[in-house]
């Protein structure tokens, strides 16, 4: 998230080169430690993770592309799911892809 926040700033006013080289030597950083994890946890389980990065990214278009209306009640449905999570469990459809 904070690579994405930092990439970001590169299209902003704000990007100067004081700016400019800590983010580059931040993302250098943070790159190298989100892939030893990322690394780590894909080869526990190769297909969970893949269905997790898809549905997380599924989400983040959803999110980016709805309208202030929208968000505005996704925003009341994630209230009323973390208010009853066991409702959601047992009546609500989700699923993984099985990946080939």
């Amino acid at each position: 998230m904070l690579l994405e926040c930092n990439e970001n700033l590169r299209f902003t006013v704000q990007y100067k080169q004081q700016i400019k080289n800590r983010i580059n030597l931040l993302n250098k950083d943070l790159e190298s430690v989100v892939h030893k994890e990322y690394t780590s946890i894909y080869k526990t389980d190769p297909e969970m993770t893949t269905n997790i990065l898809s549905k997380i990214e599924s989400l983040v278009t959803k999110l980016t592309t709805s309208t202030l209306d929208e968000l505005i009640m996704i925003d009341a449905v994630i209230d009323k799911y973390n208010d009853n999570k066991e409702w959601f469990k047992e009546y609500a459809e989700t699923e993984f892809l099985k990946i080939d």
